[in-house]
């Protein structure tokens, strides 16, 4: 997920100062929001999580409908 926006859209959205230019750490998030001061931007880039799971018989004491 991608989330780009203004350096005031990201005050209001997390409360905080987005006042350099940086990585800030927002409460809640996976990764640091980068901030640009210089270009009024900050952008989020929330990594892909890709999980591969077995498929096989129910196992004991689960029926299979």
């Amino acid at each position: 997920m991608v989330m780009a926006g203004s350096l005031a859209q990201w005050r209001e959205w997390t409360g905080l100062p987005f006042d350099r230019t940086g990585d800030v750490i927002v409460p809640q998030a996976l990764v640091p929001v980068h901030c640009d001061a210089e270009h009024d931007h900050a952008v989020y880039v929330e990594p892909n999580i890709w999980v591969e799971h077995v498929l096989s018989d129910a196992g004991p004491g689960l029926d299979r409908a």
